[in-house]
């Protein structure tokens, strides 16, 4: 097996998590698109690859559709925090056998890899975003885009004309419809989103 993630604490992690739940599965990993296929090609014994779908030189879902054009033996599928709308009937359309959610603990996820050496399936499609998550009118996603610029609320009401306090009243709403906690957590997801 081949796990690809260019987050050497996580990657190097999921690594010995597995070895331990999974001992007669090697899981070898690597740390980028381009990578992976250099191992690819010198390891004649990888039959499934799990890849993170946000590459430092890529994505993973572009590595994927690579790997099936040059290897249509081995296995493949998409490890996901926060994955874009579609992707999961991308990946099936591929021939992928997994679209897995970064949420997943140890135990679920080596279950998940044991079902897919077993000849299963397995899309966790709480992963694809729902309709009311990704529907931000222009004013929210331009509030998003300016404090992705690190403007706080009083500069960016001055750029939209609009009060510092309607400023935080559609922070509210943002916060709600991103499931964010706060600022910070609500431009990461509106950008894995592609909403800004």
């Amino acid at each position: 097996m081949l796990f690809v993630d260019d987050h050497p604490i996580y990657r190097d992690g999921l690594q010995r998590a597995l070895a331990d739940a999974l001992p007669d599965i090697r899981v070898l990993t690597a740390a980028g698109a381009e990578a992976a296929l250099g191992l690819l090609e010198d390891a004649g014994d990888i039959d499934f690859c799990l890849a993170d779908y946000r590459l430092a030189d890529g994505d993973g879902a572009s590595l994927l559709d690579e790997i099936r054009l040059r290897y249509p033996e081995i296995a493949i599928g998409l490890l996901c925090a926060d994955p874009p709308a579609g992707i999961v009937d991308r990946l099936k359309a591929i021939g992928g056998v997994a679209c897995l959610s970064k949420d997943r603990d140890t135990d679920s996820l080596a279950s998940a890899i044991d079902t897919i050496f077993n000849g299963g399936l397995v899309f966790d499609e709480s992963l694809v975003p729902t309709s009311s998550s990704r529907s931000l009118s222009i004013r929210r996603r331009k509030i998003l885009q300016l404090a992705g610029k690190g403007y706080p609320d009083k500069q960016i009401g001055e750029q939209l004309d609009i009060s510092e306090s309607t400023v935080r009243n559609h922070w509210q709403h943002i916060f709600v419809r991103l499931e964010a906690g706060n600022r910070t957590e609500a431009v990461v997801k509106a950008l894995r989103l592609g909403l800004i």
